[in-house]
């Protein structure tokens, strides 16, 4: 989802380092359905550069978040969550807001720390690097998919669904524990993405709404 000129979305470089981490984590969720939504568009996505964690959504993001709020409207939302980070964070109070909900922050469901990079042009991403002063990757699959694991085990809701509100990255860590391929369309900004387990036992996942 996007309003206007959609924001790039980075190639997928060193995912398989990803997949390869994900499996070290105890991935058993209770839950057969759930909605996840990457934040709104910042400057910082705009430019293409490494963004500090207080990074706010620009004006195009606040406009996805609330595309996305109208959409999500029509689902039975009982839970949210969401990362901490300035963009996640206001994301999902534009979205919760009508709703009688208060998101829940969680810091492992923040996206990858690259601090010693901030305000730097990201060029061609590859997760599997480990820049100085910035979070391993190792450390960063373990933390998010650990977070995903705990909420994604909590037991079926039949009154409602769970909101997972938080970044790009972390999306990342979902598909692969998840087996889902993404495409490019689900991993812009502000889009709504149901999660449901098949009758056969994998994931599937489509836009929400």
């Amino acid at each position: 989802m996007a309003t206007g000129t959609p924001t790039q979305v980075a190639p997928t470089v060193g995912y398989n380092a990803i997949v390869d981490l994900s499996r070290t984590i105890a991935f058993r969720p209770r839950l057969s359905r759930f909605i996840f939504l990457r934040h709104g568009e910042t400057e910082g996505n705009r430019k293409g550069i490494y963004q500090a964690p207080e990074t706010p959504l620009n004006s195009a993001g606040e406009a996805q978040a609330a595309e996305a709020a109208s959409i999500l409207a029509l689902a039975s939302i009982v839970h949210v969550a969401a990362s901490p980070m300035m963009r996640a964070w206001r994301t999902a109070a534009i979205v919760t807001d009508g709703m009688g909900l208060t998101p829940e922050p969680d810091g492992a469901l923040q996206e990858r720390l690259y601090l010693g990079l901030a305000g730097t042009p990201v060029g061609t991403l590859d997760w599997n690097d480990d820049p100085p002063a910035c979070e391993s990757l190792a450390t960063f699959v373990h933390r998010a998919g650990s977070g995903l694991s705990r909420w994604l085990s909590r037991e079926d809701d039949p009154e409602g669904d769970l909101l997972l509100v938080s970044h790009g990255g972390v999306l990342l860590v979902l598909a692969a524990l998840t087996g889902v391929d993404l495409g490019t369309e689900l991993r812009r900004n502000a889009t709504p993405i149901l999660f449901t387990k098949s009758s056969a036992g994998g994931w599937e996942a489509q836009a929400a709404g």
